[in-house]
């Protein structure tokens, strides 16, 4: 198949696989697929290495109780037969059940995909929560490249709830040519460079609706993310992936060193590439539901994010969803209160409001989506 593509094409391909990250994504059948080579890995030389929490956040192991029994009996058939290579069901910081298939083991990191996207929205509520945002700060303020842009013009809550108002991007949600990509990875284009380009800076324009402007639709694609970043970078005065580590990773008391995606100009990867152990995943979203549930600024912007900001009308992606919060998907078709981080190829991170279970799953494609959602719609209804 190769023989038929452009070599640039060829060597971009060959060169994401190598990264692991987000371009050029892959799909099998129909569904969209993380092979393991992406899924588990490292990242590159460049990568942002965190430190680890001291002390990290306690998990507790425990057998699942006599009503969790059945669910995680349900849990071990879909595994067994289903893509995916890491899947824990959790209460509070309670790690009822886990399993892991080769490679993925619960010592290696588990790449994010755009999971790593609602990573990036509680990096941004604590810069709100420290006064280094506004959710009105407009995006050209921050990033003078951007000055007379249609993204410019877009805020800091229209890039949460992907409404920025520009160009959709690929069919596969990334917003680079081949030959961009290869030039992130060789180090003489940065994320920046890609935001700027006219492409990815002018507004979405269609027959009859004119120029689309910020706010009005939600769009799901890299640019609004990536643009936070940056945003995040310039109000803190700290590099995306440093500001990640100390006040979302850190905080939520990670365990193992984890890896946070950049460029060689050190712009952070803020649509999607972090690295963590399972345990560690695990560890954010416990720390997630309890911030959801806490007092305060913080925990206001959580629950915010947790709950639907646009409607989700075009089912270009996330089918199962109907709504959108900040970088967050809500409104789950087979579990209505529940909200989730979502990455390419099957990662999830499935959250609710009445309760603190969560499901965590890492896979190679996204074939079994519809039965994950019925096992956490089971799971998040005991009590």
């Amino acid at each position: 198949m190769k023989g038929f593509l452009p070599s640039v094409l060829v060597f971009a391909f060959t060169a994401l696989r190598l990264a692991g990250a987000q371009a050029q994504l892959p799909t099998t059948n129909g569904y969209a697929m993380a092979p393991d080579d992406w899924l588990v890995s490292n990242g590159q030389k460049w990568h942002y290495w965190t430190r680890t929490a001291q002390p990290p956040s306690a998990l507790v192991r425990r057998e699942p109780s006599r009503d969790e029994s059945s669910v995680v009996e349900d849990a071990r058939r879909l595994f067994a037969k289903g893509p995916a290579r890491a899947m824990a069901l959790v209460n509070g910081n309670e790690i009822v059940w886990t399993a892991f298939r080769e490679p993925a083991s619960e010592k290696t990191r588990l790449f994010s995909f755009s999971m790593g996207k609602t990573v990036n929205a509680m990096a941004v509520g604590k810069a709100i929560c420290q006064g280094k945002l506004a959710m009105d700060t407009v995006a050209a303020d921050l990033v003078p490249e951007l000055k007379g842009t249609d993204l410019g013009a877009a805020t800091v809550r229209d890039l949460l709830r992907m409404s920025s108002g520009t160009w959709e991007g690929n069919p596969d949600s990334t917003i680079y040519s081949p030959e961009q990509w290869a030039a992130v990875l060789a180090g003489t284009m940065s994320y920046l460079d890609i935001l700027v380009t006219p492409r990815v800076s002018s507004a979405h324009t269609s027959l009859f609706g004119g120029k689309r402007k910020p706010g009005e639709v939600f769009a799901y694609r890299g640019t609004d993310p990536f643009l936070l970043g940056i945003m995040i970078s310039r109000s803190t005065g700290t590099k995306y992936t440093k500001w990640l580590e100390q006040e979302v990773l850190l905080p939520a008391g990670i365990a193992t060193p984890g890896v946070i995606g950049q460029d060689h100009f050190g712009y952070g990867h803020a649509e999607g590439n972090v690295r963590l152990v399972l345990d560690d995943w695990i560890r954010f979203a416990a720390w997630v539901k309890e911030n959801e549930v806490a007092q305060g600024c913080f925990g206001d912007f959580v629950r915010a994010a947790s709950r639907t900001q646009i409607a989700n009308s075009s089912k270009t992606f996330g089918k199962l969803f109907d709504g959108y919060g900040y970088f967050t998907w809500t409104e789950n078709v087979r579990a209505r209160d529940s909200y989730w981080a979502r990455g390419h190829g099957g990662q999830c991170i499935g959250w609710n409001h009445k309760n603190r279970r969560i499901l965590v799953a890492f896979s190679n494609n996204e074939s079994y989506m519809d039965d994950l959602s019925l096992l956490y719609r089971d799971w998040s209804a005991l009590p």
